[in-house]
């Protein structure tokens, strides 16, 4: 398949954009402060924006019962640290139970060897088929509309 950028005659290099290794470190700066500016004015045009919302959804609450309030605020943290222990903990145990199941399974191991009756079998044909459509260089299956193969159209066979 053709790149549609690619020109007849031109050396085919790759577009920077997907390549950025390709850019020097002075466009890489330029580029990323670029990107910093941006995003410094989009959050100072939609900074308004979300202080409305948080007027609008009570974020004097969380002044009164975050900021204001020290023991809010520890029994917070303290919630939020058991349950990022619980999480850990959970994630360890179930490390832990899955390499004691897996440890001795070697899922690592190449694919059986694909053969004339093993396609056979797998298609619902003979070998002499499954050998005879090898030979073809296009072959065009029909199929049912459960998925089976309703017949098999070899072209291009030698001899043929």
């Amino acid at each position: 398949m053709r790149d549609p950028h690619h020109q007849r005659g031109a050396a085919r290099l790759p577009r920077i954009i997907h390549r950025p290794d390709l850019q020097s470190r002075r466009q890489r700066s330029l580029f990323a402060l670029l990107a910093g500016i941006g995003w410094l004015i989009w959050l100072y045009l939609f900074l308004p924006l979300v202080t409305l919302f948080g007027w609008h959804f009570g974020v004097v609450r969380f002044r009164d019962y975050v900021i204001d309030s020290q023991s809010h605020t520890w029994a917070s943290l303290t919630i939020y640290v058991i349950t990022i222990a619980a999480a850990g903990a959970a994630l360890l145990i179930w490390a832990f139970y899955n390499y004691r199941r897996f440890r001795h399974a070697d899922r690592r191991r190449p694919a059986a060897q694909m053969t004339a009756e093993r396609l056979a079998i797998t298609y619902g044909m003979n070998a002499d088929e499954v050998a005879r459509l090898q030979q073809s260089r296009v072959v065009t299956f029909e199929h049912d509309d459960h998925g089976n193969i309703v017949a098999v159209t070899p072209k291009g066979v030698p001899g043929t």
